[in-house]
């Protein structure tokens, strides 16, 4: 059998998504030399880690991580910009099995009762065709076995880029754009929050501010990659 799996791995050669070199057939995804260049948080086991401490007096979690620091012109920054623009959603495949087997192995993180993405608006998820997340969030829905849910945080009007915002712009830019729909789903349910990169926090705040008016919800936060605060 590895005899087989040698000889179409000549013919079919996988390419590391960081760099494009050829991975070997120990590698997935990403060569080692990437793997090595992303810079990880260790926030899952982490009790009051930086991430946690940054939504301090804002909002209140149960807990939060993030796989990685979201760092300029490093590798962080380029696999998330070939997720969500260039439609590389196996990044998301990989992140979500990354991540999934990481919380499954966390006390912190056994009661979850179900996943919920930040929400695109209709228009930018049918022009994009996707919501980055997706891949993501089911590969954790699958590690965990809880359901993944879509139809319950909607997203109710569009956002003017977040880009080049600071907290404050952005949290003003997020008011109010965040609803819900069939709450009964999640009254009394613990929901793991995710999304790709958080930076200010803002669109992780507006959307806990909506989920906080359905009764008994508490919220945990996950997410691929996030700045240094």
């Amino acid at each position: 059998m590895q005899f087989l799996k040698d000889i179409f791995y000549i013919f079919f050669p996988n390419y590391c998504l960081g760099c494009d070199h050829t991975l070997h057939n120990y590698e997935s995804y990403l060569c080692t030399y990437c793997r090595h260049d992303l810079a990880l948080t260790n926030f899952t086991n982490e009790t009051d880690n930086r991430l946690e401490r940054s939504f301090y007096g804002r909002i209140k979690i149960v807990a939060a991580s993030s796989l990685f620091y979201y760092e300029k012109h490093h590798k962080a920054q380029e696999l998330i910009h070939l997720l969500k623009y260039k439609n590389q959603q196996q990044i998301g495949v990989f992140l979500g099995d990354w991540m999934g087997a990481e919380l499954k192995n966390s006390p912190r993180f056994k009661e979850i009762d179900c996943i919920i993405p930040v929400p695109l608006h209709p228009k930018k998820l049918r022009s994009r065709g996707f919501n980055q997340l997706d891949k993501f969030g089911k590969r954790l829905s699958y590690h965990l076995e809880i359901p993944y849910v879509v139809d319950v945080l909607i997203k109710k009007s569009k956002t003017s880029s977040q880009t080049k915002k600071g907290r404050f712009a952005r949290l003003k830019n997020t008011e109010e754009i965040f609803t819900l729909q069939e709450k009964h789903k999640l009254k009394n349910k613990h929901v793991l929050l995710i999304d790709d990169v958080v930076t200010t926090g803002a669109t992780m705040e507006a959307c806990y501010n909506a989920l906080d008016l359905i009764e008994g919800v508490t919220v945990s936060l996950a997410t691929m990659s996030c700045s240094k605060f």
